[in-house]
């Protein structure tokens, strides 16, 4: 036993150390493949203020075209129907989901109510059942008629 325990740690001791290997391995592949900054845009080289001037110029043509083009395709539409038709229709779903869950709040709760009165019902059905096997709360019934009664002394009268 302990020399499995000996032979398991040996194991173990020379997996780890091959790991490391292999990482540093790899690590010296990755490390020879990655190219520098210099590398890759070596050709580049900075703007100059006529340059930089004429770039900003540029960006804020763009700029102003774009929020022309928004202007006039908002021009044509009725931006506050909108927002208060969008304002409704989120109104009505959250009234929606507030009745959803309230009917069915509801429904969990007439289900309790009725297992609850199942219960109440087996409970007193089975006090019932104890009590008239006891003998209590035997409720008197008519008396038969003479012609239900049998030839023996059940039934006062005459007698023959």
């Amino acid at each position: 036993m302990n020399q499995i325990i000996k032979d398991f740690g040996k194991g173990m001791k020379q997996l780890g150390q091959e790991t490391v290997e292999k990482l540093i391995e790899e690590t010296g592949k990755i490390a020879e493949s990655v190219i520098t900054a210099q590398e890759l845009l070596g050709d580049i080289k900075p703007l100059s203020e006529q340059e930089m001037a004429q770039k900003k110029a540029e960006e804020e043509r763009k700029k102003q075209k774009e929020i022309s083009d928004v202007r006039s395709r908002i021009s044509g539409r009725n931006i506050e129907g909108e927002i208060k038709q969008i304002s409704n229709q989120k109104k009505q779903e959250e009234e929606e989901k507030e009745r959803n869950f309230l009917e069915n709040l509801r429904k969990q709760r007439e289900v309790e109510r009725q297992e609850q009165i199942a219960n109440y019902d087996e409970m007193m059905g089975n006090s019932n059942k104890h009590h008239k096997d006891k003998g209590g709360n035997k409720r008197k019934t008519q008396q038969p008629d003479q012609s239900q009664m049998s030839q023996t002394a059940e039934f006062k009268g005459k007698i023959d």
